[in-house]
């Protein structure tokens, strides 16, 4: 994933971590967004790229690359790996090690942060409050009400454009995106759930991630191609410039939701498994179904959908 030059001459002074699935660093990514500060994010390679890439972080680290085993070791190493790589930060906001007094001292020590905030992944039990908004409470952080979307590099959406054409797609025309696809299988609407509302749908697209390539049938792979093209497992730069240049996007309670919402695309977020209220993808233009109770059909999410999109 290629970056775009960083025009500051400032060193970052925030040491943000999150070693989660691709959703969970998003909505990290919007509390980045709302620090006012310069900011380098530890998280898995190409997600921490991707944060960078969009300008929400100033510099990405691949947490998987980083010595952390040093903070549960007993006794501590007497020469730190971990403080040679991270030293040399004011402020530490992670969602790693919290809990564990000991890693949790250790990892501010190695980075040198005078100030350090562990918050938790998930909402406290009994609370209703979306978890960005639990996390700016912790920070004293003020909301965005209104989010803009994440900027792309020209590069991104030039591969995305290319994407288009070698699936057969004309790029001058509208396009839907689609990902019926979650970490969890919990959190899946079923597949002919999807493909009906794809066939209501100008040019649509589905995408499959690793998990799916993974888990998934033949048959069910199959049967989205019968209903529209399938791009499986892009490179996150190249997934974002797809996603901002759909006319609408419908998923579940996923990661490719929250990049969704992140860059401006009109997002259809379901949610079979999960709290809306909690975990909504977040963006200028968002809608979420909570099918946690009910049964729902094609026409619900395409109404949802032209709703957003009018």
């Amino acid at each position: 994933m290629n970056l775009p030059n960083q025009t500051s001459g400032n060193e970052p002074t925030v040491l943000a971590v999150h070693p989660g699935a691709l959703g969970d660093v998003i909505l990290f990514g919007h509390l980045l967004a709302g620090l006012d500060a310069q900011v380098t994010l530890a998280a898995g390679g190409e997600k921490a790229l991707l944060l960078a890439g969009t300008g929400v972080v100033a510099r990405p680290l691949d947490f998987d690359a980083l010595p952390m085993e040093e903070l549960f070791a007993e006794p501590q190493p007497s020469r730190s790996r971990l403080a040679e790589k991270l030293g040399g930060y004011g402020r530490l906001i992670s969602c790693f090690g919290r809990g564990d007094r000991r890693a949790e001292f250790r990892l501010a020590a190695a980075c040198g942060a005078a100030e350090a905030a562990f918050l938790p992944i998930r909402p406290p039990d009994g609370s209703t409050a979306h978890l960005l908004e639990h996390w700016r409470d912790l920070l004293g952080l003020r909301a965005v009400r209104e989010p803009a979307p994440w900027s792309l590099p020209q590069d991104w959406r030039r591969a995305a454009r290319m994407r288009l054409r070698e699936l057969g797609l004309d790029e001058g025309r509208p396009y839907h995106i689609l990902h019926p696809g979650a970490g969890a299988e919990a959190k899946r609407w079923d597949t002919d759930g999807f493909c009906g509302v794809a066939a209501k749908l100008e040019q649509p697209l589905f995408v499959l991630g690793p998990v799916e390539l993974d888990r998934w049938s033949h048959g069910d792979i199959e049967s989205l191609r019968a209903a529209g093209a399938v791009v499986a497992s892009p490179e996150l730069a190249t997934l974002a410039g797809l996603l901002a240049g759909a006319v609408g996007y419908v998923g579940n309670d996923s990661g490719v939701s929250h990049l969704a919402a992140a860059v401006g695309a009109p997002t259809v977020a379901i949610f079979t498994a999960t709290a809306p209220e909690q975990f909504a993808p977040q963006g200028p233009a968002v809608r979420t179904i909570d099918a946690r109770s009910r049964r729902i059909v094609p026409a619900d999410v395409l109404s949802a959908l032209t709703d957003i999109t009018r």
